[in-house]
């Protein structure tokens, strides 16, 4: 634990989105020393201790300490995503197939048919693992308030400001892995989402956790992956094989470039409910052509007749309580 009121006063006025004069006016002090507390020259009055809690809601003593375990990755977890971000830096746009809205998956089928997402007008949207930002000018065309997302890589958030610069839409976009807040405001969301994102969480909890914090209470969470069964089945001679335990949780290194955690489908939906969530809706439905479905295709991840068999993707519509 260290103590840090300063940082402790920043922080909660930002997930509070407090501006300085406001917070200033209510504590009848000045602006510059608001801005003292926050950058460490001075620290609050004792007297105002008190009032400074009952404003955000917080204890007296949380506003002294800050628990580093909130807002930290653990070594390992910092290394995978590093490692993750590093393997991002290096697609180049013509490598790149992003799986973006109104689509849901390979072989999955689109928003078009399922509804998910219900009308977004007039809504506050965030994207976790935005990419290159196709999501978000598809939210945007659909009549959403305000864009935002976050993802790992610093070249995908780049594309994305390109791509939206170029519809001439506007977004607030962040460099970060999702296990940690990058300062995104506290039950502002209307609608937290993931196309093909929340699977590269290092770490599901703490994902969650943020997420929740995130949205409004009645916000939805709705985000979809690869069905975790995918990771255990190769397509060899002819036959689709189990080659890997569904049962153990592990990490998978996938071409011997990046790492992924292949959560059980129930790990996702019990981390929802320990963190405040009821599911609505689990999907789990294939869309394909069955002429294609005939056809075996020697390993390959995604196919037709891999979708016949098992669907290639699970959604999740959740909402917090």
């Amino acid at each position: 634990m260290k103590i840090q009121v300063g940082q402790n006063i920043r922080s909660l006025r930002h997930k509070w989105r407090v501006s300085q004069e406001d917070l200033a006016e209510t504590m009848g002090v000045t602006v510059q020393a608001i801005s003292k507390w926050e950058t460490g020259k001075a620290n609050p009055d004792l007297a105002l201790l008190p009032k400074l809690a009952e404003y955000f809601g917080v204890t007296i003593d949380s506003l002294f300490y800050i628990n580093q375990s909130e807002n930290t990755l653990s070594e390992d977890s910092a290394l995978l995503l590093k490692q993750n971000s590093d393997w991002w830096a290096g697609i180049s746009e013509t490598e790149m197939t992003p799986t973006a809205l109104p689509q849901y998956g390979f072989y999955t089928p689109k928003e078009d048919t399922l509804c998910l997402m219900g009308d977004v007008r007039g809504k506050i949207v965030l994207e976790i693992a935005c990419g290159s930002g196709e999501s978000l000018i598809w939210m945007d065309r659909k009549g959403a308030k305000e864009l935002w997302g976050l993802d790992i890589s610093a070249s995908q958030i780049k594309r994305a400001k390109l791509l939206l610069k170029k519809n001439g839409k506007q977004a607030n976009l962040f460099v970060s892995p999702m296990e940690l807040n990058p300062g995104l405001p506290h039950a502002y969301f209307d609608l937290v989402f993931s196309i093909y994102g929340i699977g590269w969480s290092m770490d599901l909890d703490k994902t969650i956790i943020h997420i929740a914090d995130y949205l409004k209470p009645g916000g939805r969470l709705i985000f979809t992956w690869d069905n975790p069964l995918m990771q255990c089945i190769d397509s060899r001679n002819g036959q689709y094989i189990f080659s890997r335990s569904y049962v153990e949780e592990q990490n998978i290194v996938i071409d011997d470039a990046f790492v992924l955690h292949n959560w059980k489908l129930s790990t996702y939906i019990n981390c929802l409910s320990n963190h405040g969530f009821l599911i609505e809706q689990v999907v789990e439905e294939s869309d394909y052509d069955e002429k294609e479905a005939d056809i075996f295709q020697e390993g390959r991840f995604y196919s037709a007749g891999r979708a016949r068999l098992l669907n290639s993707a699970f959604i999740i519509k959740a909402r917090k309580l």
